[in-house]
């Protein structure tokens, strides 16, 4: 694997843990504020600014990986042995068409909050939104534990 593959990937990785920190944190606070009632916050807002821009750089790093590790060309080479094979079918299609679902989501919960006339109905726009998009994007994820799992943690071809 070159150089800049494996800083991609280590990068991609650690992204993935800001992604899934910054989004449960941006979660929580909009939850909270939804069943306590409390008012909408510029730390509220900070928390989903966090974890849609943390989201975005994840998505734009899986892109260049999705380029540069040729997972499109596999579609075009022979698109049914790639939806016949499980792991070639989840990083070709499943991931990234999951993970793009999720972005938009979370983007959408951003927006949709902060257009919103109330606290009550800013936390719980951004609440539905965000926990979706978290939890699609933690079912997306390919965990060490699944067929097509990776590392738990991967830094510059060290693997955990």
């Amino acid at each position: 694997m070159d150089s800049l593959n494996l800083v991609l990937l280590t990068l991609h990785n650690l992204t993935r843990w800001a992604v899934i920190i910054l989004g449960s944190v941006a979660f929580v606070r909009a939850a909270r504020g939804w069943i306590g009632r409390t008012d909408f916050t510029p730390a509220d807002t900070r928390a989903g600014a966090l974890f849609t821009i943390a989201f975005d750089s994840q998505i734009l790093l899986g892109l260049i990986l999705y380029i540069t590790r040729g997972w499109g060309g596999v579609l075009i080479g022979d698109f049914g042995a790639a939806m016949r094979e499980a792991a070639l079918r989840f990083f070709a299609v499943e991931h990234i068409l999951i993970m793009l679902i999720a972005l938009g989501i979370a983007h959408m919960g951003r927006a949709l909050s902060q257009k919103a006339p109330t606290a009550l109905q800013k936390h719980r726009r951004a609440a539905l939104g965000f926990g979706l998009a978290l939890l699609l994007s933690l079912a997306a994820i390919p965990w060490p534990f699944l067929a097509q799992g990776r590392p738990w943690l991967r830094l510059f071809g060290i693997q955990f």
